[in-house]
């Protein structure tokens, strides 16, 4: 019987025609050859969308895991199997004193998965600005082969490629020193308040908590000496026991068990804000303190990017539908009504007016401008927010249907974008008008792959291979 691939979020599952683990570069290619059509690779299937999905061939790189530490033109960098977890290559590098430039949130993804699809944290770029070179089997003529990609616009496109260049065999990446990061956490009333930080804890990230509409900001800095503050431990065991865990089970409590939207409200305004430490400065290694135990609890998730120039309206503009999805009686500003109005979405406004109550923070994080082609934060002379909604509440309809509008009217609004890895409910319509370099994209994707057996639905319909008006 053919194997179930079920990804993290449970809301993708299908049955390959072929499902092989390869242990060698010559198994690897062989693999490729003997597919009759579609080839995906799969790492740790930590995304929200039909990226992995094929009928044909899925390949697992688990067994390409290696991390090789070297010295290029004076600069330590590292290379690393597209298998291995980026939860492995931190401890690796942790023990010569090194570290990634940039962390995301969570560290079980593959660094394949997490380069193919933007994975960020906050204060810098993302991961795959980074990538110094990549080696990527692809299938350029009738016969698979592994080229080496380490310069000028392939380079740009196998940073974030969503798998369309080939299988990514191994990446190449700059490491620096271990270093530690001061951590305090404050309130703020407003996201300019938060804003207005930046320049002091430039690697902070910060929450936007439902029912009370404020922010509970993490302010995040460069520490000033390499050491761990007496109570660093004494803090990661409430990070990990009260919100990684009790807040989780209360709130999954509230909102999957007893499904009760009442009780989801009172627990975000009376008692979430009276568990949660302000003003303890703790100073910790930057792996412990950029990271969460985020994958403890299966959820689905979408996050959508706005240019700095355009977040104080979008978040505001986020508060008030999050109010109105909640509430039937809350009334809309009716500003944002004429706007949608003028975009012809007022009836998918009403469609999701008092169906759902937002019961988890809203992260907001701040991106730097990346050095790719189609990664979220490309193309821009200026900062991008990543904002995150994530839900917990089964069934996910509700959930859906106001990611989806928030996708559609977010884009309209704010020429917003959406990750690659989360839930992406845009097709090449929209995703068109928000990569400028989405053409050349294409076209490097059919000079690896002129077959376009690296092509599954999913790619096919948001990149628009199958367009007919490509431009």
């Amino acid at each position: 019987m053919k194997s179930l691939i079920l990804n993290f979020g449970r809301d993708v599952q299908f049955r390959p025609n072929c499902f092989v683990a390869p242990r060698s570069e010559s198994e690897l290619l062989e693999a490729i050859d003997q597919s009759t059509s579609t080839v995906r690779a799969v790492g740790s299937r930590h995304a929200w969308n039909e990226g992995i999905k094929t009928d044909d061939t899925l390949i697992d790189m688990r067994h390409f895991d290696h991390v090789r530490v070297f010295d290029h033109s004076g600069q330590k960098q590292v290379a690393v199997g597209a298998g291995c977890t980026v939860k492995k290559l931190l401890i690796e590098l942790n023990r010569l004193g090194l570290t990634l430039p940039s962390v995301g949130l969570i560290t079980e993804q593959t660094i394949a998965g997490a380069t193919a699809t933007g994975t960020h944290g906050s204060g810098k770029h993302s991961l795959s600005h980074y990538v110094q070179s990549a080696k990527i089997a692809c299938k350029p003529t009738n016969r698979a082969e592994i080229r080496v990609v380490d310069s000028g616009d392939e380079l740009r496109a196998a940073r974030c490629s969503l798998g369309c260049l080939g299988v990514v065999v191994e990446v190449t990446l700059p490491v620096v020193q271990q270093y530690f990061v001061e951590e305090s956490a404050i309130r703020c009333s407003s996201i300019n308040d938060v804003l207005a930080l930046e320049n002091e804890t430039p690697l902070q990230q910060s929450f936007l908590m439902p029912q009370t509409w404020d922010f509970f900001c993490q302010r995040r800095r460069v520490a000033e000496n390499n050491s761990r503050s007496g109570f660093a431990a004494l803090y990661r065991i409430y990070w990990y026991v009260g919100l990684d865990w009790v807040f989780h089970l209360l709130m999954k409590l509230f909102v999957s068990i007893l499904r009760s939207r009442s009780l989801t409200r009172f627990y975000f305004r009376h008692i979430v804000p009276r568990t949660i430490v302000t003003n303890w400065t703790v100073v910790d290694r930057s792996d412990r303190m950029l990271v969460t135990e985020h994958e403890l609890f299966r959820h689905v998730e979408i996050e959508i990017f706005v240019r700095r120039s355009k977040l104080e309206s979008a978040t505001n503009y986020v508060i008030d539908i999050l109010q109105a999805a909640d509430r039937n009686q809350h009334e809309l500003n009716s500003g944002w009504l004429n706007e949608l109005d003028s975009h012809a979405m007022s009836p998918q406004f009403q469609a999701i007016r008092g169906t759902f109550t937002h019961h988890y923070p809203i992260c907001f994080r701040r991106v730097l401008p990346d050095d790719t082609m189609i990664s979220m934060s490309s193309g821009a002379h200026e900062d991008w927010y990543a904002i995150s909604f994530i839900s917990y509440l089964n069934p996910r309809d509700d959930f859906f249907r106001l990611a989806e509008f928030l996708a559609q009217s977010m884009f309209r609004l704010f020429e917003a974008r959406i990750h690659w890895g989360k839930r992406f409910p845009l097709d090449h319509s929209i995703v068109k008008q928000q990569y400028p370099e989405l053409g050349s994209f294409r076209v490097l994707c059919r000079q690896f792959d002129p077959e376009g057996i690296f092509r599954n639905p999913f790619v096919n319909n948001a990149i628009g291979f199958n367009d007919d008006n490509q431009n």
